[in-house]
């Protein structure tokens, strides 16, 4: 469904990607991990185009876009099909969580607004969210705002999802309950690339993991293999410093 090939991007002199390639099937959960400052949310930006990459291409659903040169009109085109949910939730504050989930089916997506609420609130729905509605980012949990923004990728019926770290900002009761929405939309067959911290999902809900350090990626495998198996030496400290969230 997605396939990455050559994506290079630097900052300055400092590289940042490095020859990434990746493949992601329909219906994939691909988690990758890493220390901070290895690229992963870099490479998330670049797949959304929030970043331009020096280099590499991008397929999907069979068509094939340069990283570098897409036009804004293929630009247009990927958004359509790839939901982002952010780090910082980036919800409108001025909007109800409605709104926010319904602002680009109208604006973007050119939807007429009956149709924007009524797949708005069946998102909002699926992810718990419908009884807050009519309610203000600032009147929500950081959880609860979270759920909102995945409810706004959701809406967009896109072919992938893109998580940034979505529970890194929240307590560990309120990452719970993301993580809840997450695994149940990985059981719906929801195609996700997730960068996380969090181990256990990684482990549990993920069926593949990839490592990645320095702009590459060290060891990439099955979610089995690569707790249970691990073969490089770094992935293995990087386990090993990390098993307390496992």
């Amino acid at each position: 469904m997605l396939e990455l090939k050559n994506v290079k991007k630097s900052f300055g002199k400092t590289k940042v990607l490095e020859d990434i390639n990746i493949t992601v099937n329909e219906g994939d959960v691909i988690a990758i991990l890493g220390p901070s400052g290895s690229g992963k949310t870099t490479l998330l930006r670049c797949i959304e185009f929030l970043e331009r990459a020096d280099a590499g291409v991008m397929l999907l659903d069979g068509m094939e876009y340069s990283l570098k040169k897409a036009s804004k009109r293929e630009v247009h085109e990927l958004r359509k099909k790839l939901g982002f949910v952010f780090q910082s939730y980036n919800l409108f504050a001025n909007k109800t969580a409605l709104e926010n989930v319904t602002e680009g089916l109208i604006v973007a997506g050119k939807m007429k607004k009956e149709e924007a609420v009524s797949i708005g609130r069946a998102a909002l729905e699926k992810v718990g969210m419908l009884d807050r509605s009519t309610f203000y980012p600032s009147q929500l949990s950081g959880g609860q705002q979270q759920r909102v923004a995945i409810a706004r990728a959701i809406a967009l019926d896109p072919k992938v999802i893109l998580f940034d770290e979505p529970t890194s900002a929240l307590d560990p009761e309120l990452t719970g309950e993301v993580l809840s929405v997450m695994k149940k939309l990985a059981d719906e067959g929801t195609t996700m690339i997730v960068v996380t911290h969090e181990m256990g999902f990684a482990k549990n809900v993920a069926d593949r993991v990839i490592f990645m350090e320095d702009g590459v990626v060290v060891e990439e495998g099955n979610a089995k293999d690569f707790f249970e198996h691990p073969k490089e030496k770094r992935t293995i400290q990087f386990l090993r410093n990390s098993a307390e969230r496992i």
